[in-house]
């Protein structure tokens, strides 16, 4: 899993790194060893001591003079062991100040190789961060477009539920109008029905109703034909009464002949009184004779009354008749 997310130039890196670590720690061991080789302290070889053959003889001078020498060969040993070890010095601080600058130049070579690498880390992370970034665009895309998807399957789920809410609803409202159409040719049939059967009634009823006032107006019609016949008789019979009533008081003058035939008119008030009597046409008779009717009339007073109810008239007209 590691290797997975090690670039290659990383793992070249890493391996770069450790060999110049490597080869560092061998010039470095190698710079000990030469120092321990330098300053080891070497046992002189022994060598066969040659017989001594002593001479006595003054050395005096000679051995000032061998001593200074050895003086001397020693001054230059030391002087010698100065100037090497001053130029050991020399190499020690020439080799620091080369490993110093190699180290600075390692340093270097190490802030160079970590800024390239921070470069590779900054640039790995700008691309891993644009990576992100487009995934997540591609992410935040997939998700718009998820959700587009949606929105236009929820609106097409909302449409197709409308469209099969009116389809129910005008199912519905087809069948509440067949419905209403049934009940309404329901209705009217009904409804013929029972005008047929009132027309019928109806006219039953009007035909018995028809008989009814034939049969009633033939009742009416004999009624008022008896009626008519009684009243024609009491009408005569009034009349007849009212002209032997004036003919009783008629006092006939010398100019009245037979054959008189003379209309009068009589005017009356309930009960029969008589107020006032005229002789109309046709009259037949001379003055005197329509004087002495109306006379006669007017003495009578008073007309028959009871009895004679359904026949009274306030003006009657009868015919005074005198035969002789």
């Amino acid at each position: 899993m590691m290797n997975r997310w090690i670039s290659p130039e990383r793992k070249q890196a890493i391996k770069d790194q450790l060999w110049a670590l490597g080869l560092a720690l061998a010039v470095h061991v190698g710079f000990v060893l030469l120092f321990l080789a330098g300053t080891w302290s070497w046992e002189p070889f022994e060598q066969e001591t040659p017989p001594v053959r002593v001479t006595l003889v003054d050395m005096g001078p000679v051995v000032e003079q061998r001593r200074q020498e050895e003086e001397a060969q020693r001054r230059r040993e030391e002087q010698a062991e100065q100037e090497r070890q001053a130029e050991q010095q020399r190499q020690r601080e020439e080799e620091e100040r080369r490993r110093q600058e190699e180290l600075e130049q390692q340093q270097r070579e190490e802030e160079q190789r970590r800024q390239q690498e921070l470069e590779q880390q900054r640039r790995e992370e700008e691309r891993r961060q644009q990576e992100e970034a487009e995934r997540q665009r591609r992410a935040e895309e997939e998700r718009r477009a998820e959700e587009e998807r949606q929105r236009r399957e929820e609106e097409r789920r909302q449409v197709e539920e409308e469209r099969r809410r009116a389809e129910q609803e005008r199912e519905r409202e087809l069948e509440e109008l067949r419905r209403q159409r049934e009940e309404a040719q329901r209705r009217r049939e009904e409804e013929e029905r029972r005008m047929a059967e009132i027309a019928e009634r109806r006219a039953a009823e009007e035909e018995e109703r028809r008989a009814q006032e034939e049969a009633e107006r033939l009742r009416l019609a004999e009624e008022q034909a008896a009626e008519d016949a009684r009243r024609a008789t009491l009408r005569e019979e009034y009349e007849s009464t009212i002209r032997e009533l004036v003919r009783r008081n008629w006092n006939r003058p010398p100019t009245a002949q037979p054959g008189v035939r003379c209309d009068v008119r009589v005017v009356q008030i309930p009960g029969g009184e008589i107020i006032d009597a005229t002789i109309v046409s046709p009259c037949n008779a001379d003055d005197a004779t329509r004087r002495s009717i109306t006379a006669a009339v007017l003495r009578v007073g008073e007309l028959p009354y009871r009895g004679y109810e359904n026949v009274f008239a306030r003006e009657i007209v009868f015919t005074f008749r005198y035969d002789g």
